[in-house]
């Protein structure tokens, strides 16, 4: 069974050609055929009324000619003449064997020889040129004639011949140069796929540096383009897979390891004043409260990502959400003695969220600023409503971060600052889930910072009219 591209696109090509070459030989034929009998049919019709009016007279005189008068007309003519009467009777000439074979068989035929004028018809040959017989009744003479004029077609069967050998001939190199584009075209079609075929294979295989460079500018080379840009992300994706695993194992490690070698030192003996024993235990329940934290993010993470997170959005009152906030965190700011600023308007209008989420997306939002805040400097709590949106902001005095690091920020495990992210116990996983769920809420989330001159992280919400 032929299934590769390659043979369907050259034997495609071989039956178009033979087809069309069948065709045409078929039509050409017809054609000159048609046309070679057309031309002797008007011919001989001329010949023929002449030869009427040349016997006529004599006929209706009752005079019938001899076949040697006969034979030098019919030379004159281009062809045989003779005569017969009602019953069929030869009156004079010499027909060809079997002329009247189509007469017996059709007996209305014959007699409507004689009441119409003139008839014409074709007469086959086998190997030899067809012939066009024309008659002309003389039903006025004493005994009612037909006169018959039998001519070949000269060479039709030689110029139909000779026309299909020359197509004949046509076919076969038609034939070879469908085979040499068919094998062009088909390879041309068939080796960037197969370069596509082999880079997806490669890349099946674990290679994710395999590309492409079936890149053309035609449909293959669309499809090579859209392979290489699908390959580019799933290398990222895998890249992506393989540094958070590697992270999370990182940070795991990290608690794990400080949990485990306190325990030992405590069951080892090695701190046997209780002030010791109370600094390690406090020590292994800060690092548990940690990987807790890791683990709770990295589930919400994970059920965000498969939008599988229970998001409950509600009608809420913003300006007594704010108020309840603010005395949560107020407890948050007495360790670095920070200050708490707010610039909201009087009125603000209800908005359309999460209140759990909303308060996740403030608590990670605040957190990250009071961990990254300066003794003794402020916090700014900033809202500003639009038309169909309300813009909160939390706005620090803190490092700020660098342009190069901006764009990454929404990335899990991803720390602008890897030398004192970790001192801080940030879990690097809050913004990626922020974002997320800011998302999930209908709005957009965006930071401005400037190193130096501290951050602004501002999120929307929808209003509710």
């Amino acid at each position: 069974m032929i299934r590769s591209i390659f043979s369907k696109i050259l034997l495609s090509h071989i039956g178009i050609i033979l087809l069309s070459t069948i065709t045409l030989t078929l039509f050409m034929s017809y054609l000159v055929r048609s046309n070679a009998v057309d031309t002797k049919r008007h011919d001989l019709l001329f010949k023929g009324q002449a030869v009427v009016e040349l016997l006529t007279p004599n006929l209706l005189a009752g005079n019938i000619p001899t076949n040697e008068a006969l034979d030098r007309i019919s030379e004159l003519a281009g062809g045989r003449i003779w005569l017969i009467n009602e019953k069929g009777t030869v009156l004079a000439g010499r027909p060809p064997n079997n002329w009247s074979r189509r007469f017996q068989e059709d007996r209305q035929e014959y007699i409507d020889l004689f009441t119409d004028s003139p008839h014409s018809w074709i007469r086959p040959a086998y190997r030899r040129d067809p012939s066009i017989v024309v008659t002309f009744a003389i039903p006025e003479a004493p005994t009612p004639i037909v006169i018959f004029l039998d001519a070949p077609i000269v060479g039709v069967n030689k110029t139909v011949s000779s026309l299909e050998r020359t197509l004949l001939y046509s076919l076969l190199a038609s034939i070879i140069t469908a085979i040499l584009a068919g094998f062009l075209i088909a390879r041309s079609l068939t080796k960037p796929i197969a370069n596509i075929s082999q880079a997806a294979k490669n890349f099946a295989d674990g290679n994710y540096n395999s590309r492409t460079t079936a890149i053309g500018n035609n449909e293959i080379g669309g499809l090579g383009r859209t392979f290489n840009t699908m390959a580019d992300s799933l290398a990222e994706i895998e890249q992506n897979r393989r540094n958070f695993l590697a992270n999370v194992s990182h940070e795991l490690k990290t608690p794990v390891t400080s949990i485990q070698a306190l325990s030992e030192t405590i069951l080892d003996g090695l701190a046997p004043k209780p002030e010791q024993q109370q600094r390690y235990i406090a020590t292994i329940l800060q690092e548990s409260q940690r990987l807790d934290r890791l683990i709770s993010d990295l589930l919400d993470l994970s059920q965000l990502e498969a939008d599988e997170l229970s998001i409950l959005c509600e009608k809420l009152d913003l300006q007594t959400w704010l108020v309840t906030e603010a005395t949560k965190i107020e407890t948050l700011l007495n360790p670095k003695h920070l200050t708490l600023e707010t610039d909201i308007p009087e009125q603000l209008p209800y908005v359309w969220c999460d209140p759990i989420r909303l308060e996740q997306v403030f608590t990670n939002l605040l957190t990250n600023a009071i961990r990254y805040s300066p003794e003794n400097s402020t916090i700014t709590i900033h809202l500003s409503v639009t038309k169909h949106q309300v813009a909160i902001s939390v706005i620090d005095q803190g490092p700020g971060i660098s342009p190069d690091d901006v764009p990454y920020i929404w990335d899990r495990f991803y720390r602008a600052d890897k030398s004192r992210a970790r001192t801080y116990g940030g879990t690097g996983l809050g913004l990626a889930i922020t974002k997320k769920l800011v998302h999930a809420m209908q709005g957009e989330i965006s930071v401005d910072s400037h190193v130096g001159k501290g951050s602004t992280f501002t999120f929307t919400l929808p209003i509710i009219k």
